[in-house]
């Protein structure tokens, strides 16, 4: 019975590792340029923001200077192939 319990965990943990590295892989593929349109107070630990009337989620988008929060009106800039984002505020 702990044999099971035991394999049953490990694949638990194996499945919960492959999404999530599957979902770094999907946001580090994310191309973005322009204003923030919405920004979606987090439902969990991240907030989800508007850019080009397109949603994305920055659980593994960082920023330059994480002193800065993101608003409605800043620029963002983020290519594709990285998982870092430029933020621009606004004035």
């Amino acid at each position: 019975m702990k044999k099971y319990l035991f394999c049953g965990a490990l694949f638990i943990f194996c499945c919960y590792w492959l999404l999530s590295a599957y979902d770094a892989l999907k946001t580090t593929n994310y191309e973005f340029n322009g204003l923030v349109q919405k920004v979606t107070p987090p439902s969990g630990q991240y907030k989800i923001i508007t850019v080009n009337n397109k949603d994305f989620d920055l659980e593994w988008i960082r920023w330059y200077d994480d002193l800065y929060t993101i608003e409605v009106g800043d620029s963002v800039i983020k290519k594709k192939g990285t998982q870092w984002m430029d933020i621009i505020k606004k004035r």
